[in-house]
């Protein structure tokens, strides 16, 4: 196979790749990225829905251009480099080729105490790190990528970067790397920080393997991402953001082939149509939205020349270069869409007179300016703000030297809050000055006078920013099938669809339409789908309106942060606090509202409650103090359990398993009620039931599932003892090590996100009304029946039903006393979407595990694994530990798992009783019934009809009685 020609390598430096088969030349240091470019390859994988996609952000945060290498999945194309005979594809990796993996060590990780950690080696953070460690603090500074430099300085990466040609921007950035090096900092890069906990430390996964950093102060210097610009065609293979294209240019030397557009606002665009000029090829347009050079302009251009002149002048020169080199700029305008089918094709351009054009094009370079990268804060807790401006992002709270809210922590640079350049590199001197005096140290002498180089820049930056105009998003205007959210390829129109459907929220929004739960978590769609989300009646934007922070703060490798952990030996248990919610909708309020039954709680058992209420006549009116779908009933797993879990049976077994035994009697039945809900309702709940298997890999294992399923079968669930082989012809890449497992066939999935809302919609079609964000503040007797205060209203009802899961014993006090029902928050992790790994629900014998594999491929992997509980706003809070002994069962058991990226952990208060629901009438509360049971999304169906039969008949023929209170 004879690769095409490269003229631009010398023989001596090539390697050869091959990329589907195809032979391909890549020059030394060359991301695979730049060498596919290079050849004039744009496109590098298929969606789900077999859309094309290539290099976008060119950064590595948006997880557009994966491709396969050597069996490794989920490889980004803009960060890997090539080495001699590596084989690259387009597709995901096989479950046969993820499968040869050996089982993850036990560890523990390695931990490393350090007095400052800096995370990121761009302009503030490489020198924050330097003068620090000059100062003699010990200081580890990581980055993401191969080198320093971050998106600003951008080193050369191929060939000999000494003999680059040394323009003032490549000699700085060099300057700066050496003045690192020499420091006696500890330099980790290809490192990415994925956890950051006050309590816990901070997980870093290196080329090495994986590590706790716990470090005395912690810098946050992670940089920018720039700003989505969403609108028809932005997905297209060739469509990259400047940022990305002068990623290829300026540290690959390579330039796609064919005519290059670069649009949008800011002086990034010109400094990237200069460069292609130098390098010999010229832009066929620059189109910025600014009004261009005019009388208006001179007032801000004399401040930006009193601020830096130097600077001033270097813009100047560059328009100048520009326009002698033929470049046209169009200003006024803005692109309206770009066309192609399998890469782009032209752009359409809206002038400023409102005339329309086209240009021919193969690259659109977009830049509509830029937002921080402030996932690790988030994850933190420090303060934020919203900045109101193109699509709108959340900046981090800070003083001049970065100290945030959080003690300890520092923010500085474009991560913290978009400064640019000369902002950070005075931040990162302001941040070492006031963190070498706290730590006993003499500040560098640059602390000095960093305070004046800061105010200089800022004003320079507020000058320029005046010249330059990016209008903000309009959401109103962007058309239904415009994708707003690139990884889940969701659509306006979808997202205008689901705020009808449900709350305009943005939380709503994503359950129903999985918006902002793919590989960028976020970071590419959740300015634009708030500003959406509030002009179809959502909240205002703001920082409580944007996706709950949650880990990684980067996709990695499950195997990667994988480590044995004790099983722990019983739920967490917890009271959670009666909070508000994080984002609540301005709502009139209802007054006063009469109805035979009021349900409190619109999780899955609550909206089933009411559906079985309404649908016999009963008017019911549904009160929450959120949407519905929040806690565990849209943060669980979706398993639907018929079995009993290793923690329902035996030695750990609450009150002696007996309660979980029972409910084995109506877990069938919940099952098959299911199935039932789902034909009528029409919807698809991505439900399955393909059965269960609980593997074991010991004698104790063996013996502990010969057990439980013998009482199983006492109680007529259809479950038997398999060995190794039928193990290994069910579930071919279950870990060799397992001799057998427990097969309950009845076993099986649902997806949550889909099922309780079609349960809300048959709810209210029967005439059943849900009154969200009016939590309730006191239940009290009214005549024979019941006076229920929300904070929206009134409620008068003969009768309430109790299911408020986790908050039902301080709801139970409001009307009598408590009930024994405690909180019990929990975690889960999801992944990446993968190649068919398993088809049952697969549960361990003697650890906590609960594993499946979604419809969009991804493994939904959970097990009851604890998490922490905020008192304060009520918030559950993943835990590191958890994390890492959820992920080694997980690849314990299925090896294979072990490639694919964790893209969310996320936790929420769940119920724990007993092991059984407690159903039926109140004793001493007449008309008030508890409806309230763990292991919620299997059992909704057929406790909401046991509880429907006993208020409507007065009787039940579903096993119920040893459901009562009466049991404690």
């Amino acid at each position: 196979m004879t690769p095409a020609l490269r003229p631009d390598l010398a023989p001596e430096e090539a390697l050869r790749f091959t990329f589907d088969g195809q032979a391909i030349l890549a020059r030394r240091g060359e991301t695979i990225g730049a060498a596919l470019a290079a050849q004039g390859m744009a496109a590098l994988r298929q969606t789900r829905n077999d859309r094309p996609r290539g290099i976008h952000c060119g950064m590595g945060a948006c997880f557009d251009c994966l491709v396969t290498v050597d069996g490794r999945t989920g490889v980004r194309a803009c960060l890997e480099k090539v080495t001699d005979g590596m084989a690259v594809g387009s597709a995901s990796g096989t479950a046969e080729t993820l499968a040869d993996l050996a089982p993850p060590a036990a560890g523990p990780l390695p931990r490393r105490a350090v007095d400052v950690l800096v995370v990121g080696a761009g302009p503030a953070g490489a020198t924050a790190a330097a003068l620090l460690a000059e100062a003699g603090a010990s200081v580890i500074v990581c980055d993401e990528r191969a080198a320093t430099g971050g998106q600003y300085f951008k080193p050369r990466q191929v060939g000999d970067p000494s003999a680059t040609p040394a323009d003032a921007q490549f000699a700085e950035g060099r300057a700066l790397d050496q003045r690192l090096r020499r420091s006696g900092a500890e330099l980790w890069t290809s490192a990415t920080v994925w956890y950051a906990s006050a309590g816990e430390g901070v997980g870093v996964l290196r080329p090495e393997g994986a590590c706790v950093v716990e470090p005395r102060f912690t810098i946050i210097a992670t940089g920018a991402s720039e700003r989505p610009v969403p609108l028809p065609g932005w997905t297209l293979p060739g469509v990259m953001t400047t940022g990305g294209l002068q990623g290829l240019v300026r540290a690959q030397g390579a330039i796609p082939a064919g005519p290059i557009v670069i649009a949008g606002s800011g002086p990034l665009n010109i400094q990237m149509a200069l460069e292609l000029v130098k390098a010999g090829h010229r832009p066929a347009a620059v189109i910025d939205s600014g009004p261009g050079p005019s009388l208006a302009a001179l007032a801000p251009f004399a401040r930006m020349l009193a601020a830096d002149w130097r600077l001033t002048l270097a813009g100047i020169g560059q328009l100048a270069a520009l326009r002698r080199a033929g470049v046209p700029v169009l200003w006024g305008s803005t692109v309206a869409a770009i066309h192609g089918t399998d890469g782009v094709e032209a752009v359409e351009i809206s002038r400023a007179d409102g005339a329309t054009d086209r240009i021919a094009c193969h690259t659109v370079a977009l830049n509509m300016g830029f937002q921080p990268q402030a996932e690790l804060a988030r994850q933190l807790g420090c303060r934020l703000t919203y900045v109101d401006a193109a699509a709108g992002h959340v900046a981090v709270q800070t003083a001049d030297d970065g100290a945030t809210s959080v003690p300890g922590i520092h923010a500085i640079g474009d991560g913290a809050a978009i400064g640019g350049s000369r902002v950070a590199l005075a931040q990162g001197a302001l941040a070492a000055g006031s963190i070498a005096a706290k730590l006993g140290l003499r500040p560098p002498p640059e602390a000095a006078t960093a305070p004046a180089d800061l105010a200089k820049a800022r004003r320079f930056q507020a000058a320029l920013w005046s010249l330059f105009t990016q209008p903000k998003f309009d959401a109103g205007s962007i058309a239904d099938t415009t994708h707003v959210c690139r990884c889940e390829e969701v659509t306006a129109g979808a997202v205008r669809e689901a705020c009808r459907t449900a709350s305009p929220t943005l939380a709503a929004v994503k359950r129903l339409t999985r918006a902002g739960m793919g590989r960028c978590q976020g970071r590419f769609c959740a300015g634009p789908l708030t500003r959406l989300v509030a002009a179809e009646g959502g909240p205002a934007p703001d920082v409580g309106a944007f996706f709950a922070p949650r880990p990684p703060a980067r996709p990695v490798p499950l195997g990667a942060i994988a480590v044995e952990k004790a099983e722990w030996g019983g739920h967490r248990q917890s009271a959670p606090p009666a909070v508000s919610p994080r984002v609540t909708l301005q709502r009139e309020p209802f007054g006063r509202i009469d109805t035979d039954v009021v349900v409190i709680g619109a999780g899955v058992v609550g909206s089933a409650v009411a559906w079985e209420l309404a649908r016999s006549g009963v008017s019911v009116t549904v009160v929450d103090r959120h949407e519905p779908n929040v806690q565990a009933s849209g943060a669980n797993a979706g398993s639907l359990h018929v079995q009993l879990l290793s923690f329902d049976f035996g030695a750990k077994a609450q009150a002696g398993g007996r309660p979980a035994a029972e409910v084995l009697r109506i877990a069938p039945v919940s099952i098959r009620l299911w199935k039932e809900i789902e034909a009528l309702s029409g919807a698809d709940f991505e439900m399955a039931t393909p059965g269960g298997v609980m593997v074991g890999e010991s004698e104790a294992d063996m013996a502990f599932l010969a057990q439980k399923t013998a009482l199983e079968k006492s109680y007529g669930i259809d479950s038997e003892l398999i060995g190794a082989n039928e193990l290994r012809s069910l579930e071919p890449l279950i870990a060799p090590h397992f001799t057998g497992a427990a097969l309950c066939r009845d076993e099986g999935k649902i997806n949550p996100l889909r099922a309780t809302p079609a349960i809300v919609a048959m709810a209210k079609a029967a005439g059943a009304r849900f009154e969200t964000f009016a939590g309730v503040t006191s239940i009290e007797r009214e005549g024979a029946g019941w006076r229920v205060e929300t904070e929206a209203g009134t409620v008068v009802a003969r009768r309430v039903v109790n299911c408020a899961g986790g908050w039902a014993s301080r709801v139970a006090a409001m009307a009598a006393r408590p009930i024994p029902v405690q909180g019990a928050p929990l975690q889960m992790i999801v992944t990446e979407p993968g190649p068919t790994m398993v088809k049952h629900l697969v549960a361990h014998a003697s650890r906590h595990l609960s594993l499946k594999q979604a419809d969009t491929g991804g493994l939904v992997i959970g097990g009851a694994w604890p998490a922490s509980l905020d008192p304060a706003t009520g918030a559950s809070h993943v835990e590191m530990a958890s994390i890492e002994g959820n992920a080694w069962v997980a690849a314990h058991v299925l090896p294979a798992a072990a490639r694919l990226r964790i893209v969310r952990v996320w936790a929420a208060m769940n119920i724990n009783i007993d092991g059984a629901p407690i159903l039926g009438e109140m004793p001493g509360a007449p008309g008030f019934f508890n409806c309230v049971t763990s292991n919620g999304y299997s059992l909704a169906p057929v406790v909401a009809r046991i509880t429907r039969d006993l208020m409507v008949d007065g009787r039940s023929d579903l096993p119920h009685a040893m459901f009562g209170l009466d049991r404690f």
